[in-house]
């Protein structure tokens, strides 16, 4: 009998893990698992950051090639011998032929303007751009304009016609210089409008 019970522990012994070990197993176990979940987790967060910084620029540079591509295309007028622009505080009006709510309108009077307390840049297009109600002073309201861009510290633009055809643009700290690239009078009068 004894040799039995002896067989036995022995056979424990040769076979089994110590409670000890099994401790020590699931203490290296939870730390390679703590480790694995923290890299991990600083991987989603460069990941997420570079996503949001990547949706950043492409708004950034989607914005500024729609302002742009508006200016570059402004309209001449040969009636009154001036690009169909003004700019003045934080109100921005163009006649272009580029236009992006009504592109079958093929020219379109476009206003940004910016409320610096929402901190958000407005938008509207007006296909009736020769209604002389549309003078330099004309503003519209906010209710009728839709929002472009938000949580915007800055958008300015300005244009003197006088002092020659660059229009400086202020967006995100950073300026600009674009230049319309109008007709000549001669060239707009051959056309039929």
């Amino acid at each position: 009998m004894k040799n039995r019970h002896a067989a036995r522990a022995r056979g424990c012994e040769q076979g089994g893990f110590t409670l000890f070990e099994v401790m020590i197993a699931m203490i290296l176990l939870a730390m390679v698992a703590a480790m694995i979940y923290s890299v991990l987790n600083v991987g989603i967060k460069f990941a997420d950051q570079g996503g949001k910084k990547i949706l950043a620029m492409e708004r950034k540079y989607g914005f500024l090639t729609l302002v742009q591509r508006q200016i570059t295309s402004a309209v001449y007028d040969p009636v009154k011998k001036r690009i169909m622009m003004s700019a003045n505080d934080d109100i921005f009006k163009v006649v272009t032929r580029n236009p992006l709510v009504y592109p079958e309108a093929g020219v379109v009077l476009a206003i940004y303007r910016y409320n610096a307390g929402e901190r958000a840049i407005y938008y509207v297009e007006k296909r009736d751009y020769y209604n002389v109600d549309y003078t330099d002073e004309y503003v519209p309201d906010f209710d009728e304009m839709t929002i472009l861009a938000q949580d915007e510290e800055s958008f300015s633009v300005q244009y003197d016609e006088e002092a020659g055809p660059e229009v400086l643009v202020t967006f995100r700290g950073e300026e600009y210089a674009l230049v319309p690239r109008c007709a000549d009078a001669a060239a707009l009068l051959k056309m039929e409008f």
